[in-house]
């Protein structure tokens, strides 16, 4: 009877023993795929595709641009070149209308000096003596030579009135001209937003849906490179080379690439490039 029960004993020994190395063996299993799961590294290709995504948007936005052509560049170009026209011609109204007043002024005394002269010139003869006789001629030759001065500036004046004229007659044609050209192209312009209204709406929003998925630093780099290409932001990795300069990518690089544990950027144009395996599995 001892001998059984010590058999048994011995036998739950043995299978608590198995059970804790099995136990043990699965915790060491569970620690394993849990550390391998912290040491993973990053995957981007939820990333890159929504770059991709980002890239036909704007590509799409980039050709209604074009439809527009250089008209709202035209049209800003207008706008400053009528204003510094209208500058001009405040300025250039405002000296004529000074010199005008000035000219009347020059007149006006012009008149006064006339009236004196005639006044003491028939005085003259009804002097005393020589002494006042002499004095009422340095008077009159005086107000005479004020008259000669005065002349000289209006004559002065009226050959500036006469340039202000000629110029402030030009600018307003110019400025006309360029008044009936703007309106033109803002209608062009007007019927073109019209006609694209709905389609860069939804453009817009669906852009702006994907902007705020991307993290600020990776947003910020997207558009300074979609600055200068607007909608050619990214390239595909095609055969070795980048799609957007047709220069060729270095084999480990585009290893790196494939495997998209980050984001690249062409070392040749500066585009952000993706494997076109990626692209391939979602057409």
């Amino acid at each position: 009877m001892d001998e059984t029960n010590e058999k048994i004993s011995g036998e739950n020994e043995e299978l608590d023993s198995e059970l804790d190395d099995s136990e043990t063996e699965e915790a060491n299993i569970y620690e394993y795929f849990e550390m391998g799961t912290k040491n993973k590294r990053p995957n981007f290709t939820k990333t890159l595709l929504n770059l991709y995504e980002l890239t036909k948007v704007d590509e799409e936005l980039a050709e209604i641009d074009e439809e527009k052509g250089d008209l709202p560049v035209r049209i800003e170009n207008l706008k400053e070149k009528m204003a510094v026209i209208e500058k001009h011609l405040d300025e250039d109204k405002g000296k004529l209308k000074n010199f005008e007043a000035e000219e009347k002024a020059l007149m006006k005394e012009n008149k006064s000096l006339d009236d004196k002269t005639t006044k003491y010139d028939e005085s003259k003869y009804k002097a005393k003596n020589n002494k006042e006789y002499d004095d009422i001629t340095k008077q009159i030759d005086a107000m005479l030579e004020a008259i000669q001065k005065n002349e000289a500036r209006i004559k002065e004046l009226k050959g500036y009135q006469e340039n202000l004229v000629k110029s402030i007659l030009e600018m307003t044609r110019n400025f006309d001209e360029l008044k009936a050209e703007l309106k033109e192209d803002t209608t062009h312009l007007n019927s073109l937003n019209k006609q694209f209204e709905e389609e860069e709406t939804e453009l817009t929003e669906k852009r702006k849906v994907i902007l705020d998925q991307l993290d600020e630093e990776l947003m910020g780099l997207y558009e300074r490179i979609n600055g200068n290409m607007k909608g050619e932001a990214i390239a595909i990795v095609r055969k070795g080379n980048c799609s957007g300069c047709y220069n060729s990518i270095p084999p480990q690089r585009e290893i790196e690439i494939r495997m998209a544990e980050n984001i690249y950027t062409c070392q040749s144009c500066g585009r952000i490039l993706i494997d076109e395996a990626l692209i391939t599995n979602i057409q």
